[in-house]
């Protein structure tokens, strides 16, 4: 994840300590526990393939346990996602584990269950309330598969920030709602939400490579969310795409850009980030299907460590691109997009748009 807003604006946030820390530990600084697999929408780009048919999730002590061996490896943040996380009525119970063994946590939802009485259970234990917006309600109803998403969707981020938990949007850029960036941020000046994270589609689940944006598109897009993001009005962050990192550097010349991008280190799936899957499997990242571990052995996998956690940290020996100038800010980018179009772990990201970047570096500049 990278903080656009931090790059070009050098607004200062909270969870810099972790990005720009240039942290080497031997455990993840953050774990995505995805503690279900149900879910009461039919999302088109849904990475864990979720849904309306109901499955069996592990039992709460499992995942207390999780928390437990999370707090024994000094895991700093725990994301709480599904499926739908607040279809677990337990989940508070997740929550306050964590937060009383000193983790941040924070909430992935898409939004629709968001009520007084869940917002009320989980507010001293919850750090930030990502809500999933697809763009406006009818492309978002599309999306979403159910009508009325939206509506539900913006009254509960509108309860949680009553409620006074730090709330933004989480918007995942495809071909069907690219063109809605600047309705992102007209709702949020409108709402008074000041965070937002745009995702670039990762393969995984029901989201096919077909419903990806061109990398020419992607790179207008990235282009306008850090023009948004200059202002310092709002924290803006982008995920699963180093190459936006490059992009800011291109835009800006500004070699502090530089220096803040080496220091995160690009992708870091398996080193600094791993998933927990419904079924209690570890992968390097949600969008990563290369099991790592079970649930039950969580620490071991980073104290032998695993195998592919070794070629993780290995992987400039192995990712077919390692020779680019940009590497060392990039890391190669998403694994599990190369795996899903090529078959192979290590050949090149294709979402990398570097070469769209030099087509047109010449010159772009504020």
């Amino acid at each position: 994840m990278i903080s656009i807003s931090r790059l070009v604006s050098d607004r200062k946030e909270e969870a810099d300590r972790i990005r720009y820390a240039g942290l080497k530990d031997r455990y993840p600084s953050v774990l995505v526990f995805n503690v279900t697999r149900n879910c009461n929408l039919r999302c088109l780009h849904c990475y864990s393939g979720s849904g309306t048919q109901l499955f069996q999730d592990l039992p709460l002590s499992t995942w207390i346990n999780a928390v437990k061996q999370a707090s024994d490896m000094g895991v700093k943040h725990i994301l709480l996602s599904g499926g739908e996380p607040l279809a677990r009525r337990d989940l508070h119970l997740i929550a306050r584990e964590a937060w009383e063994r000193g983790i941040r946590v924070e909430l992935s939802t898409n939004g629709t269950m968001l009520t007084r009485e869940r917002l009320e259970e989980l507010k001293n234990y919850v750090d930030y309330v990502g809500v999933s917006l697809d763009g406006p309600e009818p492309i978002h109803d599309k999306f979403r598969g159910v009508e009325g998403a939206f509506a539900k969707a913006l009254k509960g981020i509108r309860t949680a920030k009553e409620i006074g938990l730090k709330t933004g949007l989480r918007f995942t850029i495809t071909r069907e709602n690219y063109e809605y960036v600047d309705f992102v941020f007209d709702l949020m000046r409108k709402e008074g939400i000041n965070r937002v994270c745009f995702y670039h589609l990762a393969y995984a689940g029901r989201a096919d490579k077909k419903l990806d944006v061109d990398n020419f598109t992607r790179l207008k897009v990235v282009s306008k969310i850090v023009e948004y993001a200059k202002s310092g009005e709002w924290e803006v962050l982008t995920a699963d795409n180093p190459v936006d990192g490059v992009l800011v550097y291109h835009l800006t010349g500004k070699e502090k850009v530089l220096e803040l991008l080496r220091r995160n280190g690009g992708n870091k799936s398996g080193e600094r980030i791993a998933d927990v899957n419904p079924e209690g499997t570890i992968y390097p990242d949600q969008f990563t299907p290369v099991k790592i571990g079970d649930i039950t052995d969580l620490k071991r996998i980073w104290d032998e460590p695993h195998p592919m956690v070794k070629k993780l940290r290995e992987r400039k020996s192995l990712v077919k691109c390692s020779s680019c100038k940009f590497f060392d800010v990039c890391n190669g980018g998403l694994r599990g997009r190369a795996l899903a179009v090529t078959g192979d772990m290590w050949e090149k990201d294709p979402s990398c748009y570097l070469d769209e970047i030099e087509k047109i570096k010449e010159k772009i500049t504020f």
